[in-house]
């Protein structure tokens, strides 16, 4: 096959059905089954899904309370894969080429228009969300949506750029952060650990805080200055000289987190809300009004984020925790793993082997 030039698969010898991770029914098991591959349009490349990462949002939509899907559905947005088939009005995209996805998929140019930001009235569809995701075969995405993959980037790394490292660069830059700030990063799981690994290289002082043992010890690794509990508020403010800290990341988003984070900032020190969670927190205005905090929230990331996330993978700055890599059959179990909380960083499915 000559890489010089697009190519179409269409009516090769691909299959034309596929094996899937389904759901369909909310609160119930995943069932593996065979489903019709997706066919591509003049502007959609058809990738071979090699690995792809499970998120809590997994969850909540297997649970029917975040990003409802219509079902029966296929979910997986932090896939990598290879270009296997591309539509005829593609040209910059080629068989072969290793990509993940950006999942947000707008018409046309909508998708640069604010490549900083996530897109929110232009969406269309939102990967393993509106249309079938990673936990696949074979999946499929307008070839303006994928970002080439370099080789030193392994699959079950860089499928978590469309999710996991994506929102750590996209709240970095909405936190405004600087060298020399001091950030509190709270909830150390694989969002968690990217973000500590962006502010330590970003120059500032950062706060870990932990609920076990092995969450501080993976905290020190990633780059913290310092790990404790929330219980250990005490040595957080004798660490920033008493004054709290500049910034604060909530990756939980529950109130016991909020509320750990508003005491421990400083005067006119920025909160950014990362973690969801459908619950109403307390919230102390008075906390708010007089030390003049900032309460920021910080979605997924847009175009220019991925790209980024890759370029500080390909440095080294940034190299995600995977705590395990299981197969597609194991699906179900992967997902009670990461219920049962024991995950630290992320839990990815092989699809298929290299």
């Amino acid at each position: 096959m000559n890489q010089g030039s697009p190519a179409n698969h269409s009516g090769s010898s691909l299959a034309c059905t596929m094996r899937a991770v389904v759901l369909h029914e909310f609160s119930k098991p995943f069932v593996i089954e065979q489903v019709d591959r997706p066919e591509t349009e003049p502007d959609e490349v058809l990738i071979e899904t090699r690995t792809c990462g499970i998120c809590c949002t997994d969850i909540h939509m297997q649970d029917g309370v975040a990003y409802v899907p219509e079902l029966p559905y296929i979910p997986g947005h932090e896939p990598a894969g290879v270009v296997v088939e591309v539509g005829g009005d593609v040209n910059d995209v080629f068989v072969g080429d290793r990509v993940v996805p950006y999942l947000f998929i707008t018409d046309g140019d909508e998708l640069h228009k604010d490549p900083r930001h996530a897109p929110s009235a232009t969406v269309k569809h939102i990967i393993g969300t509106s249309i079938p995701g990673g936990f696949a075969e074979y999946f499929k995405a307008p070839a303006r949506n994928l970002l080439k993959l370099p080789p030193n980037i392994p699959f079950e790394s860089g499928g978590l750029v469309s999710c996991a490292i994506i929102t750590a660069v996209h709240a970095l830059h909405r936190s405004r952060a600087a060298a020399g700030e001091t950030a509190i990063v709270i909830g150390i799981g694989g969002i968690g650990i990217v973000e500590i690994q962006i502010l330590a290289a970003k120059g500032c002082r950062v706060i870990a805080i932990g609920r076990t043992p092995e969450d501080l010890d993976l905290a020190r690794h990633a780059g913290a200055d310092l790990a404790v509990t929330a219980e250990q508020s005490a040595k957080i403010m004798s660490f920033t000289g008493g004054n709290g800290a500049d910034l604060a990341f909530d990756l939980v988003g529950i109130a016991s987190t909020m509320k750990t984070c508003v005491d421990l900032l400083r005067v006119r020190g920025r909160l950014i809300i990362i973690g969801e969670e459908d619950e109403c927190p307390p919230i102390n205005t008075i906390q708010i009004a007089q030390r003049e905090l900032e309460i920021l929230g910080s979605r997924n990331g847009g175009i220019d984020d991925a790209r980024e996330a890759i370029e500080l993978m390909t440095r080294g700055v940034v190299t995600p925790r995977i705590d395990r890599v299981m197969p597609l059959e194991q699906f179900n179990e992967a997902m009670d793993y990461m219920r049962s909380g024991k995950a630290r960083g992320r839990v990815v499915i092989r699809v298929k082997d290299d």
